[in-house]
């Protein structure tokens, strides 16, 4: 595949692999992502593609920083008064289509980007982008608890517990395992949001 991006136009071009990447990561997982496919799909050579990533580890975890902090900011801008699980219906888009790209992958996210030992700068900044999501979501579920005159259990593996909650529930809805017995994956997601709910708000 040749490249449209006008020459010189860095940005462009960096968008292009992370796109060739994303498409080959769907499709393929870990395993499909090489240098060479996604020069290839990003129309690039391999010399040009390692002016911009040292390696396909570092293509992997811009990826996966590029959806979290998107997410982060979809946290940073919801409408508070929308309720817990509200909340958790708005975000669950954005954390499906991270399990479903990510999630044959989830092996390599821990051991690369999570897990201590050496790591490339990419990887240790990925893993701070995942802290600050972490963090915005944390924000946005006790402001969200506040506006409605509520507060939540007061544990730090609180918004840990929601994140991991909701990433079990993409799961089922990228695999159909609650349409195999006959559950709606609208009633699946209504019953998942509530029970969400009710698991971290403080008893009266």
């Amino acid at each position: 595949m040749e490249s449209t991006t006008a020459w010189g136009d860095a940005e462009g071009r960096r968008r292009d692999i992370l796109a060739s990447a994303e498409k080959l990561l769907a499709e393929a997982g870990y395993a499909g992502l090489t240098m060479r496919a996604i020069a290839v799909g990003a129309g690039v050579s391999s010399g040009t593609l390692y002016q911009y990533f040292d390696g396909k580890e570092d293509v992997f975890v811009a990826l996966m920083a590029g959806r979290l902090e998107s997410l982060q900011v979809t946290l940073d801008g919801l409408d508070r008064g929308i309720g817990i699980a509200g909340l958790c219906k708005e975000i669950l888009p954005q954390v499906r289509e991270i399990w479903r790209l990510f999630g044959r992958s989830a092996q390599q996210w821990q051991a690369k980007v999570l897990a201590g030992g050496p790591r490339g700068k990419r990887a240790v900044a990925s893993a701070t982008v995942f802290r600050k999501m972490a963090r915005a979501l944390d924000r946005a579920l006790h402001e969200t608890a506040a506006a409605s005159g509520r507060t939540l259990v007061d544990h730090p593996a609180m918004a840990y517990w929601v994140w991991d909650s909701l990433i079990g529930l993409a799961d089922d809805i990228v695999h159909g395992g609650s349409l195999q017995a006959r559950v709606s994956t609208n009633r699946l997601v209504d019953f998942a949001a509530e029970a969400i709910e009710r698991g971290i708000v403080a008893m009266p």
